[in-house]
């Protein structure tokens, strides 16, 4: 039963739902490394003079910057930037932000394996160091020792590591301070500490520390890339779909194939049969019907004729047009849809704030820890060295790799059992959204319908027989792609295949209309009712068809109808009982007619009241967002219609053959189709669960550590020991994604409020 306060409310609040300001504006960043950058970044923006708010992604190399009144200068923006060492871009190129992450992935993986061949010899002579007072080695070797641990820590700490050091400074100039700067802090003090007593001949030094960190801080960067940088293909994937040349018209009437991005405002284009448009435009000449169905959902072709608008992405089935261009490059539909994707792309997953606030908690807190140790020792009567040495022991102890590891452990850990079931995971805030879902959302056309209608009846007229009416309209449409052509070719596939001789005759097909065969009988009709009856057929009243109808005649004489409606995909019924029975409410939400909508709901389960139609790509947004305000969603669908919704909302998952940009867009891909849509959330609330058993893990170890480390029980080579085992107790914790899945395993729904 639906909650009628969700639909109620809704109404209400659809307009006010959509989160984007007033005034904004998506720009490029490059140069970001990691998501330090983008916090750094970010906190700069939002200092700057009549910046109202910024948001920076990281994933997406993208920036939201809002105001309120009076723009801000984008040049004194770029100007600010550049001093954080990056680059901002008022043009969206998707292209060179691929291009810049797998550049960044390259390098990062160089940088992790001198970090790990480096790192290992460095931290042999330390090894030996520490079992001398074992007898394992003479006191003469342990200077010599030293020294080479601190060579071998060279590569590491002036190649590996630079970047840290790097970001680490600019986050502490932008006064947002995060697990860099805590690198960059103690990664100095403690090469510093140990250049220091290898000066004055002590053997005791912490380049083993250091190294360490680096690498355990490398590889957790490594594995989040692996899965966070899909988002910067969204934009592409999107731009790819539509085609980049169109048919311009001349002033004297040459036809000419030119790219998408010269075509200007007022043109005219010619559009084909079979052809997709690449610009949005508006019917002056000719008649045709056009697969809507990527932009609207409408499972139903279109009929164009002139002074109906056509948008880019659809598909010309039938007829020839002519159109004037009514939106550039820059400025269709597809890019205002691709420019909200990219906002909604910037946005940061609940897990992922809560752990930059922590990390910016635990700065001061480690380093107030640090100068209590330091002072605490010197007051006791420590040397400068052994103060030091103090400190710096708490600030390797603390240093939080744990927290850095926490997410993206968990989520290359699940992703191999993820593949296992069917599951193609793009997004790691999926996994924290699926845990409260107590709504799932469906889109119709695609999701839970196939492509080709289903023959649902055939009416015959009085002495004509059911396989006759079937054979004659086979015939008739034995050249045509139209979609009723498709389903009644699936429907007729035990019958024999017409022959040469039968099908021929000169065929005519009027777009939106019908199909007239001239056969040996006499003229064949095929097509809507209206049509029939301009021909002269007489055909009788039908007040009950819910679906598409096709109405046949020969020779002047009506012989009959067919009906068709929508195939729902054999998985959808169990998928959408299976999630009612663990108690989600099921909503239906389509861009087709509220009719086409109420028939497959029925059919389904879904209650009536959840059923919303006609709904556009932006309304389907705005309803997402207006429900998940109410009670966190799962929003299910495939076609480019669908990709602002299955960006926008908690967790988006696409399924099927759905198009190459609006799989992107969505947090999980499901190519089976909805079958894997309740194991993709009972792995989701798993995931989720151990995300915040890592985090939690991570603090309660510094809240155990730091008090120890400041009294003086942990030495800064037990602190990296300390700081690896919390970082391998977070590894086996994560390794608890591995588990198959049982058939018993339930979806466990949220209390509702």
């Amino acid at each position: 039963m639906a909650n009628p306060s969700l639909l109620s409310s809704f109404a209400a609040e659809e307009a006010a739902s959509s989160s984007i300001p007033a005034h904004h504006q998506m720009v490029m960043i490059a140069g970001m490394h990691c998501g330090s950058c983008a916090i750094a970044v970010e906190a700069l923006l939002k200092k700057q003079p009549k910046v109202s708010d910024a948001a920076v992604s990281f994933a997406a190399d993208i920036a939201m910057i809002s105001w309120e009144d009076d723009a801000p200068d984008m040049a004194q923006l770029q100007r600010a930037v550049a001093k954080l060492g990056y680059q901002l871009d008022t043009e969206l190129d998707a292209k060179r932000s691929a291009t810049q992450a797998a550049a960044n992935r390259k390098q990062l993986q160089l940088k992790l394996a001198v970090a790990a061949v480096f790192s290992m010899w460095s931290m042999l002579p330390a090894v030996l160091i520490y079992l001398a007072p074992f007898g394992v080695v003479e006191n003469a070797a342990l200077w010599p020792l030293a020294l080479a641990s601190g060579v071998f820590a060279i590569p590491v700490l002036f190649y590996s590591g630079a970047h840290f050091y790097r970001v680490g400074w600019r986050t502490l100039l932008a006064g947002a301070p995060g697990l860099d700067s805590l690198i960059l802090l103690a990664v100095v003090a403690a090469t510093l500490i140990s250049g220091w007593r290898l000066s004055v001949g002590e053997p005791h030094v912490y380049f083993d520390a250091a190294v360490m960190l680096i690498t355990f801080q490398l590889l957790a960067r490594l594995l989040d890339s692996g899965v966070r940088r899909n988002a910067a293909e969204v934009v592409r994937r999107y731009s790819q779909d539509i085609p980049e040349y169109v048919t311009v018209i001349k002033e004297n009437g040459e036809r000419l194939s030119v790219a998408a991005t010269e075509v200007r405002l007022g043109q005219q284009l010619v559009l084909s049969a079979g052809e997709q448009l690449a610009l949005d435009g508006v019917v002056i000449a000719g008649q045709g019907q056009a697969d809507m169905a990527l932009l609207t959902g409408e499972h139903e072709p279109l009929t164009l004729a002139p002074g109906e608008a056509l948008l880019a992405g659809c598909t010309l089935i039938e007829g020839e047009l002519t159109l004037v261009v009514s939106a550039e490059v820059g400025r269709r539909r597809i890019d205002n849809l691709t420019q909200s994707i990219s906002r909604l792309l910037s946005q940061k997953s609940a897990l992922q704030r809560l752990t930059d606030r922590i990390a910016r908690f635990l700065l001061p807190t480690i380093m107030l820890a640090a100068l209590v140790a330091i002072l605490g020792s010197w007051w006791q009567g420590a040397g400068i060295l052994n103060a030091a040495a103090h400190g710096l022991a708490v600030l390797i102890v603390s240093c939080p790799c744990a927290l850095s590891l926490a997410i993206p452990l968990v989520v290359t850990m699940g992703h191999a059992r993820m593949i296992e079931s069917g599951i193609i995971l793009q997004d790691p805030a999926a996994l924290e959204a699926a845990a409260t879902v107590t709504v799932a959302v469906f889109d119709k056309t695609g999701t839970l319908t196939t492509a080709e209608p289903t023959l649902s009846n055939i009416a015959p007229a009085e002495g004509v027989s059911a396989n006759e009416l079937l054979s004659l309209a086979q015939h008739i449409l034995a050249e045509s792609h139209h979609p009723v052509a498709l389903g009644l070719k699936k429907a007729t596939t035990h019958q024999e295949e017409p022959s040469a001789d039968s099908t021929s005759g000169q065929r005519e097909s009027l777009a939106g209309k019908g199909t007239r065969w001239q056969s040996e009988q006499g003229a064949a009709l095929a097509g809507n009712r209206a049509w029939l009856i301009e021909q002269g057929i007489s055909v009788p009243d039908n007040n009950t068809a819910l679906g598409m109808e096709l109405h046949i005649a020969l020779a002047a004489r009506y012989m009959g109808r067919l009906e068709f409606k929508e195939t729902i995909r054999a998985e959808a019924f169990s998928t959408v009982a299976q999630l009612q029975n663990n108690g989600l409410e099921v909503y239906l939400l389509s861009g087709d007619t509220l009719a086409a909508c109420t028939q497959v709901a029925n059919e389904l389960g879904i209650a009536e009241q959840c059923v919303l139609a006609q709904r556009s790509p932006e309304q389907k947004q705005r309803f997402i967002s207006a429900l998940e305000k109410k009670t966190p969603v799962v929003f299910v669908g495939d076609g480019l219609n669908d990709g602002l919704a299955l960006a926008g909302a908690g967790l988006g998952i696409a399924v099927g053959q759905s198009s190459s940009a609006s799989s992107m867009a969505a947090a999980v891909y499901l190519p089976e189709g909805v079958q894997g849509v309740p194991a993709t959330l009972v792995l989701a609330q798993r995931a989720k669960k151990l995300m915040l058993q890592n985090l939690g893990w991570a603090l309660m170890y510094n809240m155990l550590v730091i008090p120890l480390a400041i009294a003086g029980f942990i030495q800064p080579v037990l602190a990296a020991l300390a700081m690896s085992l919390s970082s391998v107790c977070v590894l086996f914790n994560s390794m608890r994604m591995q588990r198959r899945l049982t058939e018993s395993a339930e979806i466990n729904p949220a209390k509702k409020t």
